[in-house]
């Protein structure tokens, strides 16, 4: 079970520069203190520059990584093709599947993207309201599946949607019954589980509420961005998931598509 978002003792950055996290969960900054002091002046400027790795990719999955729409030829399209439709998932083909990733070569791009991060050593996770199950089923339809799978583990184990944990947790003993997980409570959990700050986590999302920052806690806001560092936590255009690849890369300290 996550931990109660009370317990995070979430505050909104005062500063767009602060370390929301650093804030939030009071690490760092005893160890970087005792660290630079033994550092000479050179060592101590060039450490402040390099910007921190990226070692968690989050990504949602309808519409961020998939169109939503299988075209079909002469017969109607097939619309709104989403992940809490298991069944539609279960009779699609695997043609059908990767023409809903947008086809053939933006598949291909996926694959050469996600193997770069892995080899950068990030982590990728998909994070959705749709169901896991047919998540995965799209995912091995497209050869995608193993980049979501770590190793000696299920096939699609970093695959999060609301049919397995933690968005399907009941509430804990003395919460709301009615309460449930959403995407800000599952990502706040894996910075504490992970042991992660704010500037070592991206989030992608076509829905922006899932992303905005609110202004305060008591506002009904759930977005992802305030418990990650500002601009980590970014919204997908509708579109194919390539226009996002950008943002990605330079996020991650990866040479840009042209010259990779």
């Amino acid at each position: 079970m996550l931990p109660a978002l009370h317990q995070l003792q979430l505050g909104p950055p005062a500063l767009a520069t602060s370390g929301v996290l650093d804030n939030l969960l009071g690490k760092r900054d005893a160890p970087e203190v005792e660290e630079q002091e033994g550092e000479g002046e050179g060592e101590g400027e060039e450490e402040e520059e390099l910007a921190p790795s990226i070692k968690l990719l989050i990504l949602d999955f309808d519409l961020t990584m998939t169109v939503t729409i299988i075209e079909r030829g002469k017969r109607p399209a097939l619309r709104n093709v989403t992940s809490d439709k298991l069944n539609v998932f279960k009779g699609l083909t695997k043609q059908e599947h990767i023409k809903n990733f947008g086809g053939p070569e933006r598949v291909q791009r996926m694959q050469e993207l996600f193997q770069e991060l892995i080899d950068n050593g990030t982590e990728l996770r998909i994070l959705s309201y749709g169901l896991k199950e047919a998540i995965v089923i799209a995912l091995e339809a497209a050869g995608l599946a193993d980049y979501f799978t770590e190793q000696d583990e299920p096939l699609g184990n970093l695959v999060y949607g609301t049919d397995v944990p933690p968005l399907n947790d009941p509430p804990a003993d003395g919460e709301d019954p009615d309460k449930v997980v959403d995407k800000l409570g599952v990502v706040a959990g894996w910075l504490l589980e992970l042991d992660l700050n704010g500037d070592e986590v991206l989030y992608l999302d076509d829905d922006v509420a899932n992303i905005r920052t609110p202004v305060s806690l008591g506002s009904e806001d759930r977005g992802v961005a305030q418990v990650l560092y500002p601009g980590h936590a970014r919204q997908h255009p509708y579109g194919f998931f390539e226009q996002s690849e950008p943002w990605i890369r330079e996020m991650c300290g990866l040479e840009p598509r042209e010259s990779a």
